[in-house]
């Protein structure tokens, strides 16, 4: 038991580094992306390089303090998909695995200087995925396929409730709600 409470903790720390290498080569990366105007708020990139379809490749959560991160992807035990519309639209769409049901996260987008911003509706499940409602990607264009990356403090925390239902281990953990920390998302297109 205490060795597989061991690997679990030593795998965490493996990804919070995997996702701090992408995230550094990425922002390596940035200089020469802007590639057309959107009126007053400086260069962006143009919409084409970002639409698409990306599976959810990492999704862990690394709550401020002592706590070890949770690999929520493993535990969601899904792949969910992120489509981006050339519209302006953005959905996420899984399976959620204590329903079985289809769920549809629904949003907008638009292109920053180095990625794209990706905001929720205000009714959508994003919670679930441990997601803000506004997110800012940055668009990683060094590998192939290209891949849309978030790795920062989560803007809005995480629902202490999923995160629970997703880590069973941190029940008797005094969290707040919502829960702060650092939130690794990486969507790679399909």
């Amino acid at each position: 038991m205490q060795k597989s409470i061991e690997n679990k903790a030593t795998r965490r720390t493996a990804m919070r580094r995997a996702g701090r290498v992408v995230a550094t080569l990425a922002l390596a990366a940035l200089p020469g992306l802007a590639a057309c105007g959107d009126g007053g708020t400086g260069p962006v990139l143009d919409t084409a390089l970002v639409t698409g379809t990306y599976n959810l490749t990492t999704l862990s959560f690394d709550p401020q303090g002592s706590l070890p991160a949770i690999d929520a992807l493993a535990e969601i035990g899904t792949q969910p998909q992120l489509i981006i519309a050339p519209s302006g639209t953005a959905q996420i769409v899984y399976q959620d695995p204590s329903t079985n049901l289809f769920t549809t996260v629904s949003g907008s987008f638009r292109t920053t200087v180095d990625g794209a911003r990706v905001t929720f509706d205000d009714t959508s499940p994003y919670a679930t995925l441990l997601l803000s409602r506004r997110m800012d990607f940055v668009l990683d264009t060094i590998t192939t396929p290209r891949r849309l990356f978030f790795g920062a403090a989560a803007p809005d925390g995480v629902n202490r409730a999923r995160l629970i239902e997703l880590a069973p281990e941190l029940a008797n953990e005094q969290l707040l709600n919502p829960v702060p920390g650092d939130l690794a998302v990486i969507f790679t297109r399909s």
